[in-house]
């Protein structure tokens, strides 16, 4: 079950502490237990297996606690605990602590070797919370942010509201911002080595409000997948870039795929679809994927990235060097282009052992024989010894920023689509 999920079914838990906090001068600490990935524990004992554990987990704490506390179960794997006269924070986290205790007992005795995750968010009543409704409330998100932050109890504060509303409130600002077109798409030149032209463009998606970011991509494409808004996302960025590949007459686009959108059982359906929807060619779009996105399930991941290389569209290994980088798995992905990561090539000319990865680096690509593309190009003596190593594709400040489409549109007069120029790219980052 998901910690951070708000459906507070809680009618059993809020008749328990109605009577618990109508009288003078009590306090009470509300502990939320949540057993993780109840799921396994079904799909491995069996149902009826898998209740009996969870009636001896509710069984434990109830002994450990009585007579001073009372347990309500809420769905498969959470508890309610309710403790009576709780001085502190700190004595609300012992209890905590022997309730630990209890679920590590009642897991040896059912001989399991399967680990298990729990997590406990504490409230205290009338300190955090003046009713049962926010008491509840306010120990979910404590649970919720223990999770986050990988600590097994969390006694509540305003920093957990913080962690774990904002993201939420962030999630459905983001996808207002769809909806209404408020996403900016800024595009990144991306040049010939041997000519200096325009070879295709990266696509930079960006989040601003009144010419300021409202998050940063790093936040935003990662809250969009855990969200489930990255479908959107993708969709929204193949749009922009595809219909700028086909207003400036094939201009080659890419568009950085997320691990989450490459294993999307719409991934392949979508592309397709938007490349008819904007009537480009395959050949116009390269998928830009990761190191790290592929070897989650990498022969899944090979298998669809063939089926689109197959019919035309163009593959990318993009930060190529940051991720994984096993040639195990790197001679197996279906791929036509490899790109660089710039922090390999913005310090290559005062660093000795950068200069022999990227020179390497070339080297395996052209073993392969994939097109290559350095990121992070900012000054001339850079680009020359790209040129000398047998790059074939720059990008970088020293061209050209990220640029609004109006400014791409003047970059191209000056430095027009060399159309014998393959590949491109258009990232979501």
């Amino acid at each position: 079950m998901d910690g951070t999920s708000a459906d507070f079914s809680h009618a059993p838990a809020l008749r328990a502490l109605a009577p618990e906090l109508g009288r003078p001068d009590v306090s009470v600490a509300l502990l939320m237990v949540e057993l993780f990935d109840v799921s396994k524990f079904q799909a491995r004992l069996g149902f009826a297996a898998c209740a009996r554990l969870l009636q001896a987990l509710e069984e434990g704490i109830t002994q450990a606690l009585h007579p001073r506390g009372s347990v309500t179960r809420l769905g498969d794997g959470r508890f309610c605990v309710i403790l009576q006269a709780i001085r502190n924070s700190g004595h609300a986290m012992l209890a905590a602590h022997k309730l630990m205790r209890v679920a590590d007992g009642v897991m040896n005795d059912a001989s399991l070797a399967l680990k298990y995750k729990l997590n406990v968010g504490i409230a205290l009543y009338p300190a955090q919370a003046n009713d049962a409704e926010s008491l509840l409330q306010s120990a979910q998100l404590a649970a919720a942010a223990a999770r986050n932050r990988e600590v097994p109890a969390l006694v509540f504060d305003e920093a957990c509201a913080a962690q774990i509303i904002k993201p939420w409130e962030l999630a459905e600002a983001f996808a207002r911002a769809l909806d209404t077109g408020e996403i900016s798409m800024f595009y990144q030149p991306k040049l010939s080595v041997s000519t200096e032209q325009t070879a295709g463009v990266e696509v930079l998606m960006r989040w601003l409000s009144n010419g300021k970011p409202v998050a940063t991509p790093d936040v935003f494409i990662p809250l969009a997948e855990e969200s489930g808004l990255i479908h959107a996302a993708t969709w929204y960025a193949f749009s922009n870039a595809l219909r700028l590949a086909g207003e400036c007459g094939g201009l080659p686009v890419a568009v950085n795929i997320t691990p989450g959108m490459l294993h999307h059982r719409e991934f392949i359906n979508m592309v397709r679809s938007a490349i008819a929807t904007w009537g480009v060619r395959e050949a116009s779009l390269t998928l830009e994927v990761t190191e790290g996105g592929l070897i989650a399930n990498f022969d899944e991941a090979k298998q669809r990235l063939k089926k689109l290389r197959d019919a035309g569209v163009r593959i990318s290994i993009d930060d190529f060097g940051t991720g994984y980088s096993s040639l195990s798995y790197f001679k197996k992905i279906p791929a036509d282009e490899l790109k660089i990561d710039k922090s390999f090539i913005m310090n290559m000319m005062n660093d000795v052992d950068d200069q022999h990865l990227v020179r390497t680096i070339l080297d395996l690509a052209g073993q392969f024989k994939l097109d290559t593309v350095a990121e992070g190009v900012e000054d001339r003596a850079t680009f020359v010894a790209l040129a000398e190593m047998g790059c074939q594709y720059v990008q970088g400040y020293l061209f050209a920023p990220a640029l609004s489409a109006e400014k791409l549109q003047e970059w191209l007069v000056r430095n027009p689509y060399e159309r014998r120029a393959q590949g491109s790219g258009v990232a979501v980052e």
